[in-house]
């Protein structure tokens, strides 16, 4: 009986020995550090898009992903109007306006409203647009960071028509996290502009 308990004991210790060799092994002297933020990966599918025309004195190409509806609380007749995205929780707020010589005035209010951004903006690219087929000249604003609008745009004929848009998620600003989707409907605003045509 005794000769068992010895044996049982030698190992236990043999057992408590590899363990406390394990353990010291296994330590390494390194300062632990935190794991940088990750965030969801979107799957983007390939752009596709269709005409977009009513009663109002334009018409464009928008996404299959987006829907365009009348502004809320505002007459039909002011073409004022919204183009959603859904699945993305985002809304390009566009507005028409018929010109009576302050065309200036409104190109103004435009830059203005982009350059609003700069106190969060890591960036302002500006980019010119002119169709003389067309008869469609404008500018673009896209905004880079933290904000809250992070692209506009304005269209004219220079002389009687003015169309606006711009970009806002409805959600907290992190361009970090909203870049993939940014840079996609971006691209759609873009085929947006190049297909812009007054009636």
């Amino acid at each position: 009986m005794l000769s068992f308990v010895l044996k049982l004991m030698l190992e236990m210790n043999k057992i408590i020995f590899l363990s406390l060799v394990i353990g010291l092994f296994s330590c390494k002297n390194e300062e632990p550090f935190p794991k940088p933020k990750s965030f969801l990966r979107v799957d983007l599918p390939d752009h596709s898009y269709q005409e977009y025309s009513d009663d109002c004195n334009f018409k464009f190409e928008i996404s299959d992903l987006a829907k365009v509806i009348n502004k809320p609380n505002s007459p039909s007749s002011q073409c004022f109007k919204n183009i959603i995205y859904p699945k993305y929780n985002a809304s390009i707020y566009c507005t028409y306006v018929a010109l009576d010589s302050n065309l200036f005035s409104y190109t103004e209010y435009s830059r203005k409203l982009a350059y609003e951004h700069t106190i969060k903006a890591n960036g302002i690219e500006e980019t010119q647009y002119s169709n003389k087929e067309k008869n469609v000249y404008g500018t673009s604003f896209n905004i880079r960071g933290d904000v809250a609008c992070n692209y506009l745009f304005y269209l004219t004929d220079s002389s009687s028509n003015y169309f606006a848009g711009s970009l806002y998620f409805e959600n907290v600003p992190n361009y970090d996290s909203l870049q993939p989707v940014l840079e996609y409907i971006v691209e759609d605003v873009e085929h947006l502009i190049n297909t812009f045509e007054w009636k």
